[in-house]
């Protein structure tokens, strides 16, 4: 190819702004005519050139914007539609959900996994009895303490108190009574390490009811539906039991567990009277009963932070029922209703039993 002269910038400017008939008479005249126009019109080009530049840098405090990786167009561009423009809508602009509005679940909502869980995560699932009668554990400086007649309104306020003391306990819940409402305080109690058992699902006297696999079948699968947890502990209403109740029971992979300390809190005999009874009756491996939900529950809950003093003091150390009957925990991997209750397996008990994802 044949080289093409090049252009001197002098008489680039000049032919951008001087018609051809005006540069010859330029050429002519004297030379500092024709350098003082050729000035003016450099000046020109670089108020053109330079100008909107130095404005948009001055108006962004001399910020330059991000450079773009190559093949990508800017937002706004030539055929790129921005953000919010005419036909373009906005995220949570009228007719588009924001993240987390009705209807569109928000990172870690019910039902979602909390946003930045671990893969490979698990989560509790149940508990592996022997099924049988337990009034109280082994002899070893353990207690555990039971709330039964919840899920109730008082229930969240225990489940803080227990948090507070770092104590963990086992609830017996009325099947009627697990609730939609009190889904996020189950998968609470299951985060803190907390246990779920049956307690029937009216609350009837078993010893009397024609159908006890349907009181505690039907209170499993409430729980199990709400929660993603199959119990493996029962205790019977006033407690009530027979032989058939406990084999029923078992059946079902239910443990029937009563008490051997009793503050009698239903009655509301005043938070001393309850602090009073607990300390005076508990013995190594003593199960302590009380009550969530039946009523008023203020004084019960009133009573446990110095119960729970009380005992730490004397050195017990404060566990599930579970625990203090030896049976196991299930856990499967993190699929469904893992709402901030996954684990990684490194953290899970020695003892636990892992199932597979069904």
């Amino acid at each position: 190819m044949a080289d093409v002269p090049q252009q001197s910038h002098a008489g680039r400017v000049r032919d951008l702004f001087l018609p051809a008939a005006a540069t010859r008479v330029l050429a002519a005249r004297a030379p500092a005519v024709g350098l003082q126009m050729l000035a003016l019109a450099a000046l020109l080009t670089a108020a053109l050139l330079l100008g909107p530049a130095s404005a948009s840098r001055g108006a962004e405090g001399g910020a330059s914007p991000a450079p773009r990786a190559a093949g990508q167009p800017a937002p706004g561009a030539a055929g790129q539609p921005a953000p919010g423009a005419a036909g373009q809508p906005a995220p949570g602009a009228a007719g588009q959900p924001a993240p987390g509005a009705a209807g569109q679940p928000a990172p870690g909502a019910a039902g979602q996994p909390p946003a930045g869980a671990p893969p490979g995560s698990y989560r509790i699932v149940g508990c592996r009895s022997r099924g049988g009668v337990y009034l109280h554990g082994p002899s070893r400086r353990e207690v555990a303490i039971g709330f039964d007649d919840g899920p109730a309104p008082d229930t969240g306020a225990f489940v803080t108190m227990l948090e507070r003391a770092r104590v963990r306990a086992t609830f017996f819940m009325i099947g009627e009574q697990v609730a939609p409402i009190y889904r996020r305080v189950l998968l609470r109690e299951l985060h803190d390490g907390d246990v779920l058992g049956d307690h029937t699902f009216t609350h009837p006297e078993l010893t009397r009811s024609s159908n006890v696999r349907g009181q505690l079948k039907s209170t499993i699968a409430a729980i199990r539906s709400l929660s993603g947890y199959t119990p493996c502990v029962f205790r019977p209403p006033y407690g009530a039991y027979d032989p058939s109740v406990v084999q029923t029971a078992r059946s079902l992979g239910l443990a029937t567990v009563l008490w051997n300390v009793d503050p009698r809190d239903w009655a509301l005999p005043g938070t001393a009277s309850i602090v009073r009874t607990v300390l005076a009756e508990v013995t190594p491996g003593s199960i302590i009963i009380s009550h969530d939900g039946g009523g008023p529950r203020g004084q019960t809950l009133a009573a446990y932070p110095s119960i729970i003093a009380s005992l730490r003091a004397r050195g017990y150390r404060i566990v599930t029922i579970p625990e203090l009957l030896g049976f196991q925990p299930v856990y499967r991997p993190c699929v469904k209703l893992c709402d901030g209750i996954g684990q990684a397996r490194a953290g899970l008990p020695r003892d636990a039993i892992l199932e597979r994802a069904p």
